[in-house]
């Protein structure tokens, strides 16, 4: 395995950053996470979706914008015809099905939690992140300042952020001015 260098090593500082003697934010980069993209052909989602739910011992993966785990195995439908593959994991996808793209090294990921996650969130993207409109183990495709941005609700108030790398340096130190205002911890 290739060693992957943090593309927020220079600014990435542990400690704890209060505002009034409160932290309700908590940020942490989830390192060295396999991602691997599954594109099925439309005529072939069916058998793409089977060997899918395999990998988590399900009878059916996930539905659109959906998630669905088992141990640290992930299955995350991106798109109608796209699926993540996040943790560990052997898929293996004829020609005539599909494709398979490891999208490891292209991603930086931030895992942010807390009591004001979701306020701390909706300064920056544009989605309703209420419990009725976006609930647990959902996944939006958005941005932040213009940058694509992969969003995942795991559960309640934990949320998993998909960063281009070559952003990803930049949206940390606008995520981090934000969370100044809320009290924040990087772990």
């Amino acid at each position: 395995m290739v060693n992957r260098s943090s593309a927020l090593d220079a600014n990435y500082k542990i400690g704890s950053f209060e505002i009034n003697k409160k932290i309700t934010l908590s940020f942490k980069e989830i390192r060295d996470l396999e991602i691997k993209q599954v594109a099925a052909w439309p005529s072939k989602i069916d058998k793409i979706d089977f060997k899918l739910a395999n990998i988590i011992n399900q009878t059916k993966a996930p539905g659109f914008n959906k998630s669905a785990s088992n141990d640290n195995k992930h299955i995350l439908r991106i798109e109608p015809l796209k699926w993540w593959i996040i943790g560990e994991s052997n898929i293996e996808i004829l020609d005539d099905e599909g494709s398979v793209l490891d999208l490891s090294h292209a991603f930086t990921s931030l895992e942010i939690k807390g009591k004001n996650v979701r306020q701390f969130l909706n300064r920056h993207l544009p989605l309703d992140l209420r419990e009725q409109s976006f609930e647990n183990n959902s996944i939006s495709s958005s941005s932040i300042h213009h940058v694509s941005t992969k969003v995942w609700k795991k559960n309640h108030d934990e949320y998993i952020l998909f960063i281009p790398r070559g952003f990803a340096l930049s949206i940390w130190e606008i995520l981090l001015e934000t969370a100044s205002q809320f009290g924040y911890e990087i772990l």
